[in-house]
């Protein structure tokens, strides 16, 4: 491809030699390239504040990887994403993301990070990166574009900067803002910004060593240094450039020593590995300011010869106190609700000013007399502190994020907790197949793959609704779908477990920082304590704010981005209705596992180290077609089925009168039709004979159906006491048994109607 081509798209360009991979031409990074100019180039390389782009230039992934995910950023889904565009070199263990951005952030390179943020310089002036087809002058390959999916991803539209991205860049910002830029709102009236002060500092360091430029250790030390002392920015670079352009000396091949500023771009480059010894400039920074005549390349004109040197240390103190509260309003948040600071990079409140001190006091400078800042004093005088409204959870954004009504959070959860996807073998997906397949229900079996797939790729979007799977089989794999599963795809961290007496307590605490909840063994023991239950958990499920009450602390609201799952052995589990439509409920009626299915399952899969990430792999490539967060739950026959079983008041009148011995349950052997008249009787639910034989083959009943004749007429009667005597018993005596005949009590009829009056 030509690169007018680019320039076509709205993208301007710079022109870079063959050999090189950084333009060397006066005014590169805010003069582009004429269009018309464009396909004589050689090489090309895109401007990115011009062009209203960025990248994430990733020099070490192996580095990348955890230093990324300690800060909510996921770096394999980035490159995974369908619509990534990547510029590929070719080399391993490398990547080149590029993002559009419509405002220009300064570039970074974190110390230890493998990465580098790329857009523009301190001044606002375009960094470039290499365009394909330029020829790389290491590999003698040309550049090449690299997509996350080919039929998706276009370099003419690259995707948006990711939030997660954007957000920790201008956090580093924030955090560097005082080490490389002047703060006008901070520093003192004729005070050196920390980048001139790092000048002076090397140019001293130069001067009272007797640093030999022409020595290449000594001149690669110089180098270090400024790396160290500015965290390996462009203004580091910027000054040893500077300086090496002072060596005019030749190499023994009559070459010049200074080769131009991007070779000493790749050497400045490779100090993020570390260097051995001591190449900090803290003792010549504490030192400043030093005597005049050591900095003659230095303009000091903005500095009174008048100055007195205590007046100098005191310039010095105000500046190191700056930075140190830069540093702390960087990482520390107040939180308006809890009258108290969070910790931006452990996702916490710090709950009293004790453990504040405790945590940065270290990073404090002395005052006079030795003694540390105090971090909470220096907190308390801040004008400039950063304020949230309230504490959250919203797995899908940075360190602070914003809800609909513009209240501003402070985000607890920590996506450095998330497991990286892993692509699994054939065989671990053929023990996915396999678990979700024991869901008899195609359709059901669809919908639970896509709402956790929705999970993992839309974090944080509300799903109103939840899978409730219940099963009177032990052990055949419905806590396994509902529990593991999500806890295994959001991290245990993040997944919590609640059970019935929680559900019963008016504590909250445990929201706080959820993203899953599993309600197990759901069911309450009346019918209106299961209608309270339900009531609560189906405003977890569908509202968009939820109420922590923490236990000893004050309640609070906070918005609603976890998501519900819930198991029981009961087919009555829920108290729904058939206007009720957020659970989603399947009959699980696979049988238990046998050994050898859970070895196979668990041993073998789910509880190995691998298992996490394959599953958020596999959902992560889940089809979300038809799948809509806000829809209502799947319909399914079980459903149907809970709505009548959660609707009638007979199972609980037939469970009492079974205990009581009372009603038809004074006898040995009951009819099922006679039960059932009387169940219509004692409640406003009518159940079917079907039904109410289904209820007395369970506990607490334990009964067993006996059909016996007496004389032309069949009866259908279940024994629920004493079964061996009425097994073998004539059916006569049964009947007489039933009727009250042998004992001289009250007829079918008349305890009826006894019953009925005691209930009312």
């Amino acid at each position: 491809m030509s690169f007018s081509e680019y320039a076509a798209s709205g993208w301007k360009l710079c022109g870079i030699e063959p050999g090189r991979k950084s333009p060397t031409y006066k005014g590169w990074n805010d003069n582009p390239i004429a269009d018309d100019a464009l396909d004589g180039l050689d090489g090309a390389g895109l401007l990115h504040a011009l062009s209203g782009t960025a990248a994430l230039d990733i020099d070490d992934l192996e580095t990348a990887r955890p230093w990324l995910a300690e800060r909510g950023v996921d770096v394999d889904a980035l490159v995974a994403a369908p619509n990534a565009v990547m510029i590929s070199s070719g080399r391993d263990n490398r990547a080149k993301l590029l993002y559009r951005m419509k405002r220009p952030l300064r570039t970074l390179k974190p110390k230890d990070s493998g990465i580098e943020l790329r857009c523009a310089t301190a001044d606002g002036k375009s960094v470039q990166d290499v365009l394909p087809p330029t020829i790389h002058p290491d590999t003698r390959k040309p550049y090449a574009w690299k997509y996350g999916d080919p039929l998706v991803a276009h370099w003419s539209a690259p995707p948006p900067i990711p939030p997660s991205l954007l957000a920790l860049w201008r956090e580093l910002l924030a955090m560097s803002a005082t080490q490389f830029e002047a703060n006008p709102e901070t520093a003192p009236s004729g005070a050196l910004s920390p980048v001139e002060t790092v000048r002076k500092a090397i140019y001293q360091h130069i001067h009272r060593n007797k640093v030999d430029i022409t020595d290449y250790n000594q001149w690669l030390d110089v180098g270090a240094r400024l790396h160290e002392a500015t965290n390996g920015s462009q203004e580091g670079l910027d000054i040893w450039d500077e300086w090496s352009r002072t060596d005019t000396s030749m190499r023994k091949n009559g070459a010049p020593r200074y080769e131009g500023k991007e070779a000493i771009e790749v050497h400045y480059k490779s100090f993020h590995a570390g260097r051995q010894g001591n190449v900090s400039l803290d003792g010549q920074i504490a030192q400043l300011p030093a005597e005049k005549d050591e900095f003659e390349v230095e303009n000091s004109s903005d500095e009174s010869v008048e100055d007195s040197t205590a007046e100098k240390l005191k310039k010095q103190a105000t500046a190191r106190k700056a930075d140190a509260t830069a540093k702390l309003e960087a990482r520390l948040v107040f939180v308006y609700a809890a009258e108290r600071y969070f910790d931006t990079q452990r996702r916490r409140v710090i709950n009293t000013d004790g453990a504040l001190e405790h945590m940065f006091t270290h990073m404090m400078p002395r005052k006079k007399g030795g003694k540390k800042e105090s971090p909470v004093q220096i907190l308390k005088e801040s004008s400039t502190k950063r304020y949230v409204d309230k504490v959250g959870f919203h797995p899908g954004e940075g360190a602070i994020f914003r809800d609909r009504e513009d209240y501003s959070y402070a985000n607890t959860y920590d996506g450095s907790r998330i497991p990286a996807p892993l692509e699994p073998t054939g065989e671990e997906l053929d023990r996915i197949e396999w678990l979700f397949n024991r869901i008899d229900d195609p359709a059901y079996r669809i919908w639970l793959k896509q709402f956790y797939g929705h999970v993992v790729q839309r974090p944080g979007v509300k799903i109103r609704s939840a899978p409730l799977i219940w099963s009177a089989e032990e052990g055949n794999g419905k806590t396994t779908l509902v529990r593991m599963i999500p806890s295994l795809l959001v991290g245990p961290a993040f997944s919590k477990e609640i059970t019935h007496n929680q559900l019963e307590d008016g504590f909250t605490g445990y929201l706080a920082d959820t993203w899953h909840v599993n309600l197990t063994e759901f069911r309450a023991s009346s019918r209106n304590e299961r209608e309270a239950i339900s009531k609560k958990v189906e405003s977890w499920i569908a509202d968009d704010v939820v109420t922590v009450r923490p236990m000893h602390q004050v309640a609070y609201s906070m918005p609603n981005h976890f998501f519900l799952t819930a198991s029981s052995n009961f087919d009555d589990a829920a108290s729904i209705s058939n206007q009720n439509r957020k659970w989603a409920i399947h009959e699980l009626k696979a049988p238990q596992f046998t050994e050898d299915e859970q070895r196979w399952i668990y041993d073998e899969f789910l509880l190995t180290p691998r298992a996490a990430g394959v599953l958020r792999h596999y959902f992560l490539a889940v089809d979300l077609a038809g799948f809509t967060a806000s829809a209502k739950a799947i319909q399914t026959e079980a459903r149907r089925e809970m709505i009548e079983a959660s609707a009638s008041t007979d199972i609980e009148a037939m469970a009492n009168a079974f205990d009581e011995r009372s009603g038809p349950f004074v006898r040995d052997v009951v009819l099922v039709a006679e039960v059932t008249e009387w169940a219509r009787k004692a409640g406003n639910f009518k159940p079917s004979m079907h039904r109410v034989g289904k209820l007395l083959a369970k506990p607490p009943f334990g009964g067993k159906a006996k059909r016996f004749r007496v004389g032309p007429g069949l009866f259908h009667g279940v024994i629920i006491r004493n079964h061996a005597k009425w097994d073998a018993a004539p059916g006569k005596e049964i009947m007489d048994h039933i009727q009250g005949a042998d004992d001289g009590d009250l007829g079918v009829e008349e305890f009826v109607d006894e019953t009925v009056d005691l209930l009312a």
